[in-house]
């Protein structure tokens, strides 16, 4: 046996660290790596509350939305010139991304009559639905076109004032049939009929109607359209009872620039019976206008 002095002296390693769990291989202190977690964790937190909360708002925001466009409208009156209320059908489209609640309309330049409310209607998106009252014209002021939607979103309900159309006769014609003519009055303009036309003017027919149960005689027409002028065949015409007689009227251009602002046309009639005169304007359809407006285009542009 060999003496203990004759064994070689261990080897000098120097002071060891205990060895960390697995995976530990980056020599990171616990505190440490405790402290990089929480941060970690904590950063990870707010990103996912703040995309929870942008969500949030953008479906709030949704919710809420009630885009909505007006088309046409519909109006049903009584027989010529009868003073009652008005029916009127107005067409909407939800332009929206859901489905809302359409509870009732006001338009303006309107009074509403309704006795019991309308029911409600529903809009999907992208589907052209149908909304009614029942109304009488505000004389007072003239319908621009706009109209004041009560709905009901996912949010609650709220009131949405959508923009009129360009030209906008439907409701003119609807307000002037209720304050511009008298129910007495007996005098209707039907549908026009364009005989010719060119740029020296229009040549269209007016058949005018006697709604009363005597005659009638038609004194004058007068332009009422800004730009125009009127000229007819030699006045005064009798009406009799009952029944209709077509006028024959020229419109030329007056003013360009009154014409190609003007978004309705009227004509008014000048009505005697008896030792009585009257004076109604009368709104004329979308033929006559469509024949005005290819009139200007073709003087005032040319």
């Amino acid at each position: 046996m060999e003496a203990d002095h004759d064994r070689p002296a261990p080897m000098e390693l120097g002071p060891v660290q205990p060895a960390g769990p697995a995976g530990d291989g980056d020599g990171t202190q616990p505190a440490q790596r405790r402290r990089w977690a929480t941060l970690g964790a904590a950063l990870l937190a707010g990103a996912v509350i703040g995309i929870v909360a942008n969500n949030a708002r953008n479906d709030a925001a949704e919710y809420d939305e009630a885009d909505l466009v007006r088309g046409t409208v519909f109006v049903e009156t009584e027989p010529p010139l009868a003073s009652g209320p008005q029916r009127m059908t107005v067409n909407l489209i939800n332009t929206g991304p859901r489905e809302i609640e359409i509870l009732d309309i006001a338009i303006i330049g309107f009074e509403s009559v309704d006795d019991v409310t309308e029911e409600t209607v529903t809009a999907e998106p992208g589907v052209w639905v149908a909304a009614r009252a029942t109304v009488r014209a505000d004389c007072d002021t003239r319908p621009p076109g706009t109209i004041d939607v009560r709905v009901r979103t996912g949010s609650g309900e709220r009131t949405v004032l959508i923009e009129g159309q360009p030209g906008d006769d439907q409701l003119i014609w609807a307000w002037q049939y209720g304050c511009d003519t008298p129910p007495e009055s007996g005098v209707f303009i039907g549908d026009t009929r364009t005989v010719s036309a060119d740029a020296r003017g229009a040549h269209i027919v007016l058949p005018i109607s006697n709604g009363t149960d005597e005659p009638i005689e038609i004194l004058r027409l007068e332009g009422t359209t800004p730009g125009f002028a009127l000229a007819t065949a030699t006045m005064p015409i009798e009406v009799p009872a009952g029944q209709l007689v077509d006028v024959a009227t020229t419109w030329t251009v007056s003013d360009c620039e009154a014409a190609a602002r003007f978004t309705d046309a009227t004509v008014a009639v000048n009505v005697g019976r008896g030792d009585m005169e009257s004076r109604i304007t009368q709104p004329l359809g979308n033929t006559t206008l469509i024949e005005l407006v290819r009139l200007a285009v073709r003087v005032c542009e040319s």
